[in-house]
């Protein structure tokens, strides 16, 4: 970015804070981030646009981050009692909470809203496809009727597809809410709303949390793409928190007078899918090989600079589900050829294709380290970096043409292991959707269920057949686990009380967080 257009951007950026009513530096902040928005229908969203969906809408229970002495906290909902069968949980429900739009929160926005989540059908409805009905026994106590006994407090809590909104937005369509228009109960309500450039996360005056204390009251929000424009901005003071800053310049901004890194834990890590519908990797000898010539310590340190630990399987390290008890590969080449030789590669001979998606920098820096090793023992990697939607498209269209090799940033939708491992690896017949190994194990499939259905009423017994699920799919190798990421923010040091929790990722949390 050259000088002349940085000093442009900050102008910009000059004339929409005088613009913005009561603008106070002790009170307000700029956020520049990549974090772009594909919708802003809290039923249908399903992607980046979480970081400012989670500060608008709310939902009953929320998942609190690791090393908090309860897992959940109450939002909306301030108890709920669960039978002993575990088909039916009743909440009962937070009085004098106002909708952006004046509508009083009650049973009936709850029913409404999960009920318009499941009719639409998109995004992460799927999540609710356990449930049965919902019972408005008063106009602060719900019931939800389950078909099967599943974790019902942590498909409430998800960070898609669980938002309540107000009951006027039934007849809204996506033309509505693309104006930026907002339904929510949250602290902050959406305003001067320019897609693709910036908006305002302004302070909701009739927010049942009140506003005493410390808040910052309004964000401007500055939709910015490069890493090295938002290191420009953080450092510049003309930023007080950025999404991405290039992975060389952490250690700068961690030492910087006036920045500072904000850690915490993440429940995103990075995988490569193999084809397993095509020689050679058909072979679970040659998978296992390339899962053994993968330099994990490698991609770590250059990579994702330190900030991370290889994975051992599909849940992340933290995330319940997630053990030392799931097998982990090595890095070992001489074991790699070894088992190529068994497999009638003796010194490899073959040539892979491997996608990764373009606007991921930390993709873009594994996927030679990959290259490199696979060389060493006989396995040429044409690399292709492709836009995301370019990617899946191809991967998607028929697995038999698809990539060989395909690089995922993931992570869960809400704080269970079903929905990754079902996602990831479940039999999904011709069509993929996620489990882009076009894997099948009907075992896997019905022992992962069975954990699900185990949850609520023995987590000892869900956590065993889980572990005993993710020890099954590693003796195929229809996957490499690769990073367990770290979470991290680039922020100015005058900004307090941000808090990394994976269960929400990528979302700052503003009503937490204050100046100083």
């Amino acid at each position: 970015m050259s000088h002349r257009l940085f000093k442009i951007v900050l102008m910009a950026l000059m004339v929409l804070l005088l613009a913005a009513n009561s603008w106070a530096a002790e009170k307000n902040m700029v956020f520049a981030s990549p974090y772009g928005i594909t919708t802003l229908d809290p039923s249908v969203s399903y992607s980046t646009e979480l970081g400012y969906m989670a500060n608008m809408y709310e939902t009953l229970i929320k998942v609190n981050p690791p090393g908090s002495k309860e897992l959940f906290s109450y939002v909306l909902a301030t108890g709920y009692t669960a039978s002993k069968d575990g088909l039916e949980y009743t909440f009962t429900l937070r009085k004098g909470v106002k909708f952006h739009d004046g509508t009083a929160f009650t049973a009936q926005a709850v029913k409404f809203s999960i009920e318009r989540t499941k009719k639409i059908g998109k995004g992460a409805a799927f999540i609710w496809a356990d449930l049965k009905e919902i019972k408005v026994i008063d106009d602060y106590t719900v019931t939800f009727v389950l078909k099967t006994p599943v974790p019902l407090p942590q498909i409430a809590a998800s960070a898609y597809a669980s938002y309540i909104m107000s009951p006027k937005v039934g007849d809204k369509d996506a033309a509505w809410f693309g104006k930026g228009n907002d339904a929510g109960s949250g602290p902050y309500t959406l305003k001067n709303y320019k897609d693709g450039e910036s908006w305002m996360l302004a302070k909701f005056d009739d927010y049942w949390g009140g506003w005493d204390g410390k808040h910052v009251e309004n964000i401007l929000v500055k939709y910015t793409k490069e890493s090295l424009t938002q290191l420009q901005m953080l450092q510049a003071n003309q930023a007080m928190l950025v999404g991405r800053i290039p992975v060389d310049s952490i250690k700068s901004v961690k030492n910087g007078k006036t920045t500072q890194i904000v850690y915490g834990a993440s429940y995103q890590n990075y995988m490569a899918f193999f084809n397993t519908t095509r020689p050679p990797l058909d072979n679970v000898k040659v998978r296992k090989a390339l899962v053994h010539a993968i330099p994990y310590k490698d991609i770590i340190n250059v990579a994702f600079n330190g900030l991370g630990a290889q994975s051992r399987g599909p849940v992340p390290q933290g995330q319940f589900g997630g053990t030392k008890d799931v097998i982990q590969y090595n890095y070992d080449l001489e074991l790699a050829k070894k088992l190529l030789a068994e497999a009638g590669h003796k010194g490899g001979g073959f040539k892979l294709t491997l996608t990764y998606a373009a606007e991921n920098v930390a993709e873009s820096r594994l996927a030679p380290l990959i290259q490199s090793e696979f060389k060493k023992i006989g396995v040429e990697v044409e690399i292709k970096a492709l836009a995301w939607t370019a990617q899946w498209t191809k991967a998607k269209e028929d697995p038999k043409t698809a990539q060989d090799i395909f690089l995922l940033l993931w992570w869960p939708t809400y704080s269970d292991p079903y929905e990754t491992l079902y996602s990831l690896l479940h039999d999904e017949g011709e069509k993929p959707a996620w489990n882009l190994a076009y894997y099948k194990n009907a075992a896997y499939d019905k022992m992962i269920r069975q954990a699900y259905e185990t949850t609520g009423s023995d987590s000892e017994k869900s956590l065993e057949l889980y572990v005993k699920a993710q020890n099954l799919i590693q003796k195929d190798a229809p996957v490499a686990w690769i990073v367990d990421n770290v979470g991290w923010w680039p922020a100015s040091k005058k900004l307090k009380g941000l808090v990394i929790n994976p269960a929400y990722p990528n979302v700052p949390f503003f009503y937490e967080m204050y100046i100083q």
